[in-house]
């Protein structure tokens, strides 16, 4: 059967070379007569896998000794908890809230009792944009600065990171979809379910540092980085399929030619759509108001009125694009254009998009 070219947000497409790879070691893996699902998380089998997978994730990123390559469970979310339950150390914590998931980041902070202090904001004007550098109002001395990098919503992103002592990154829906600046970056984490592997996976890279900051009591260590690290994230059993399956997109995108690779491939699968965007005359209209600032994951836009998206989003489903609705909350059309995604899946869009327009318009 044919493959479609699946927009979702997420759970979201996965290379065929990683399913394939995936589906024949789910029955039998290494010619043992059993599947990497079936695994003991103890067997030395399985820590090969881990250790593998921790080797490459550096490897990819460009880091050493200075970082630790965590695989966790809960979901980002979980961890707009654990983070300043761990890091925040009784002081202020600095967000950046300039969409839907760094306003969710900092409402959690706030809930365990963390003293937030919201250095931006874009809520007023729809989350359309990132207020400019010079205008956040950041804390002195605050015990970090959370981001998010790429706001799957509503679709812009940080096209530089700010530079700070203690950055955090939720890099969800961008993660490994170009270079990160770890030289920079005291945390970065995101769901697997994007860019890197199936859903119910953290990838979370934490530098050693931060660990003299973590309390000494009240905190399970299931939650703690530095008890995670020690036991090579096995405190308990794992996702021990995800993790299988991150390893292997690991090795795609080592063929592929790494992040810078990547980045590139992935901006010109975007300017396809923003082309469609950008040269309808107003038929589609883009979300973000600096266009600089637009998602290289997440193309968000509108259709004049929403019949004409209903019909756009069932026609195109029709020809095998599917989860191009907007989220729940804003509507409109996002196109999710994760590392999976082809080339040849953003063209087909894009004509869609020029023909539509034309028989609609």
């Amino acid at each position: 059967m044919p493959r479609v070219y699946n927009f979702s947000a997420g759970p979201a497409m996965l290379p065929s070379e990683v399913l394939e790879a995936a589906a024949r070691a789910l029955l039998d893996y290494q010619g043992k007569g059993f599947g990497i699902a079936e695994w003991s998380h103890r067997s030395k089998e399985f820590e090969a896998v881990v250790d593998e997978a921790i080797a490459r994730c550096k490897a990819l990123l460009g880091i050493g000794d200075s970082h630790d390559v965590l695989f966790l469970q809960g979901g980002a979310t979980q961890l707009f908890s654990t983070i300043p339950m761990q890091l925040a150390g009784g002081r202020c914590v600095d967000y950046l809230a300039c969409g839907e998931w760094g306003k969710k980041a900092a409402a959690c902070a706030s809930e365990i009792g963390a003293r937030v202090n919201i250095v931006a904001s874009s809520e007023d004007t729809g989350f359309d944009r990132v207020p400019p550098a010079e205008t956040w109002r950041l804390t002195p001395d605050a015990a970090y600065l959370h981001v998010c990098s790429n706001e799957t919503v509503h679709g812009h992103r940080l096209v530089e990171l700010p530079r700070h002592p203690t950055l955090i990154v939720d890099a969800s829906s961008e993660f490994m979809s170009r270079p990160h600046p770890m030289e920079r970056i005291a945390l970065i984490y995101g769901g697997a379910q994007k860019n890197l592997g199936p859903s119910g996976l953290v990838l979370a890279i934490v530098r050693k540092d931060l660990y003299e900051r973590i309390p000494a009591k009240g905190l399970p260590k299931l939650f703690s980085f530095k008890a995670q690290a020690e036991q090579k994230s096995m405190i308990n059993t794992p996702p021990t399929f995800a993790i299988y399956v991150l390893l292997e997109v690991f090795r795609w995108l080592e063929r592929q030619g790494g992040l810078a690779a990547m980045e590139r491939r992935n901006a010109e699968k975007a300017r396809l759509i923003y082309e469609a965007i950008d040269g309808s005359g107003g038929f589609y209209r883009g979300t973000i108001a600096d266009p600089a600032q637009r998602s290289h994951m997440n193309v968000t836009f509108r259709l004049p009125n929403e019949e004409l998206t209903e019909r756009f989003v069932k026609e195109a489903a029709a020809q095998g694009m599917l989860a191009l609705k907007g989220y729940r909350t804003v509507g409109g059309i996002r196109a999710s254009l994760y590392n999976a995604m082809p080339l040849e899946g953003c063209r087909m869009l894009a004509e869609f998009m020029r023909e539509f327009q034309r028989r609609c318009g």
